[in-house]
Formats: C-alpha cells, sequence, structure tokens
C-alpha cells in the first residue's frame, strides 16, 4: 500500500497542484497582474509559496514523524489562511476569472489531501508519537527531481511575477471604485 500511496502523491497529486499553478500564473498574467493588485498580491503569493515550499521539502528531506507531520499539517493550513488574504485583497483590484477561481480550489485542497495522504502512508511512524527532526538517510536521485522540479515548476513563476510587479509603477492600496 506504501507504494500506492507514494506513486498517487508523486505521479498524481504533485503533476495535478503543479498544472494549476501554471494556470494560475497564466490567469495572473492575463488580468495584468502587476498593474492591477501589484505587488502586495505578489508578495502574498510568495508567502504561501513560502509555506508550502518549506512543507515540500521537509517531506522530501525528512524522516517522518510525527513532529514533522505536525510541521506540515501547519504549513499547509496556513497556506489556504494566505490564499483567503490574497483574494480578498485582490477583490475589487483586478478581475479574479472563474477559471481562476477554480483554480484556487484546486491549489487549496491539493496540499491538505497530499499531507492526509502522505499521514495514511506514514502513520505507523507518526503513530509512534516520534518529535525528532531527522533528514531522510538517502539523498536519491528522486529526493533531488522533487525538488528540482518544485522549484524551477513553482518557484521560478512565482518570482518572474513578483519581479514583473516590482518593475511595474506602484499600485495604490485603495480599493477600485465599483462600476
Amino acid at each position: 500500500m506504501r507504494n500506492g500511496l507514494a506513486a498517487l502523491l508523486i505521479w498524481g497529486i504533485y503533476p495535478v497542484w503543479l498544472l494549476a499553478g501554471a494556470g494560475d500564473y497564466l490567469c495572473h498574467r492575463k488580468t495584468d497582474i502587476e498593474r492591477t493588485s501589484g505587488t502586495t498580491e505578489s508578495w502574498l503569493h510568495v508567502m504561501q509559496f513560502g509555506c508550502l515550499a518549506v512543507a515540500f521539502a521537509c517531506a522530501v528531506l525528512l524522516q517522518i514523524s510525527a513532529a514533522v507531520f505536525v510541521l506540515l499539517v501547519a504549513l499547509v493550513v496556513a497556506h489556504p489562511f494566505l490564499s483567503y488574504i490574497d483574494v480578498r485583497y485582490t477583490d475589487g483590484r483586478r478581475r479574479i476569472l472563474p477559471i481562476e477561481q477554480s483554480i484556487h480550489g484546486f491549489m487549496d485542497v491539493l496540499p491538505l489531501v497530499a499531507v492526509a495522504v502522505l499521514g495514511v502512508q506514514q502513520w505507523p511512524e507518526i503513530r509512534a508519537g516520534s518529535m525528532t527532526l531527522a533528514l531522510h538517510p538517502s539523498m536519491d536521485l528522486q529526493r533531488v527531481l522533487l525538488l528540482s522540479s518544485f522549484a524551477v515548476l513553482a518557484g521560478l513563476p512565482v518570482l518572474e511575477e513578483l519581479l514583473r510587479a516590482l518593475r511595474s509603477p506602484a499600485v495604490p492600496l485603495t480599493r477600485a471604485s465599483p462600476p
């Protein structure tokens, strides 16, 4: 069962989450995020990415223990909280397309599902209650590829968006008046 759950995480949930992220990035480009909601929204995206980047790195690099699992849960719960703040800030500053709203649902839920699947997969280790933070004993090619793909396919678009926003003229922090 562990191999099946690992395959679901690596070949199912993770690629779908990356595709959702790519779709979200394209929506941001289409709605001209750098000129509408500006750097504030981009920084919120950086914070959301940071939560998931730390969680992803912990899941890939550390042996799963109760302490690591609690940390993963905290980070993936922080992500939709930041997402809510992001959408609340953005609403009225730029159009949030219906497809983007649907994509946000996937991006918020898939990390929670991934941690739940990891919890089922690693339940004996979590149930043991260990509070250790220990590196995984092997750094194999699969772990390197996972971390690299995350940095490139998830991190670079977030960074590019932020740089675009930073180069654009400052956007006022007040909301646009309703039509």
